[in-house]
C-alpha cells in the first residue's frame, strides 16, 4: 500500500519540482482571509470533498494552511492510536467508520488520508480509495509547492508536525532520520540518505503549530 502512495506522491513531486511555482505562504493574509471569509472557506471545504477538478494548487493551499485558523485546528496535537490499535487488531469496518469520524474535526490530515487510503484498499472500497489518494496528492502538492526546504528562507510549511514524516517517508523515501532540532520556528530534520531529494538534510516551518500552543498555554 505505501509503494502505492509513494509511487503516486513521488511522480507529482517530480512534476512540481521542476514546473510549479511556489506558493508563498502569508498567515497573517490566510488567517484574515479565513476569518473574514468563513462561508467560502467551508464552501472550498465542501468542493475538497467532492474531489472537485476544477480546484487549483492554490486553492488546495489555502484549503490546507487555512484549516490552521479554523476552530478545530489543534496545531499537532490530534492523537488517533485508537486507529493503529484497530488496524494491528484487523478491525478494519470500525477502523474505516472511526478515520471517517475523526475527518468530521481535521480533513486535511495527512496521517487520516492515509489511514483511510490503507482501509479502503482493503476493504475493496475501490471509488473511495482513489478519492482519498487524490486528495493526500493534491494536499502534499500544495506543501510542497511551499518552498524546496533547502533552507530557513525557503521551508516546507506544514501546519502539523505529523505532516514532516508523511512527506520525509511517502514522498522523499527517507528510511532513517539521524537528528531533528528546532531552529527559529523550523524543524531541521536530517536524514541519511533521499532517493528523491537532492540534499541530507530538510527544513519545515512549524510555526502555525507553535503559535497555537503558545496560545493555548498563555
Amino acid at each position: 500500500m505505501k509503494k502505492i502512495i509513494s509511487f503516486s506522491v513521488i511522480l507529482l513531486f517530480v512534476q512540481f519540482s521542476f514546473s510549479q511555482k511556489v506558493y508563498h505562504v502569508d498567515y497573517n493574509a490566510i488567517g484574515k482571509y479565513v476569518k473574514e471569509n468563513s462561508e467560502a472557506y467551508h464552501k472550498l471545504t465542501e468542493r475538497f470533498e467532492a474531489n472537485d477538478s476544477l480546484l487549483t494548487n492554490d486553492d488546495y493551499a489555502l484549503l490546507y494552511y487555512g484549516y490552521s485558523f479554523t476552530p478545530k485546528y489543534k496545531g499537532s496535537m490530534d492523537r488517533w492510536n485508537v486507529l493503529d490499535t484497530l488496524y494491528t487488531e484487523k478491525k478494519m469496518n470500525l477502523m474505516y467508520d472511526k478515520a471517517k469520524e475523526f475527518r468530521q474535526d481535521n480533513p486535511v490530515s495527512l496521517k487520516l488520508l492515509l489511514y483511510l487510503i490503507k482501509v479502503t484498499s482493503t476493504l475493496q472500497k475501490k471509488g473511495e480509495l482513489q478519492s482519498y489518494i487524490e486528495k493526500y496528492k493534491n494536499l502534499v502538492a500544495a506543501i510542497l509547492s511551499s518552498g524546496d526546504g533547502k533552507s530557513q528562507q525557503t521551508p516546507f510549511y506544514v501546519i502539523c508536525i505529523n505532516d514532516e514524516y508523511q512527506l520525509l517517508q511517502n514522498v522523499f523515501d527517507v528510511k532513517k532520520i539521524n537528528s531533528q532540532s528546532l531552529i527559529k520556528g523550523c524543524d531541521l530534520m536530517k536524514f541519511e540518505y533521499s532517493p528523491y531529494y537532492n540534499g541530507t538534510e530538510i527544513y519545515f516551518n512549524i510555526s502555525r503549530s507553535l503559535d497555537h500552543m503558545n496560545e493555548i498555554f498563555k
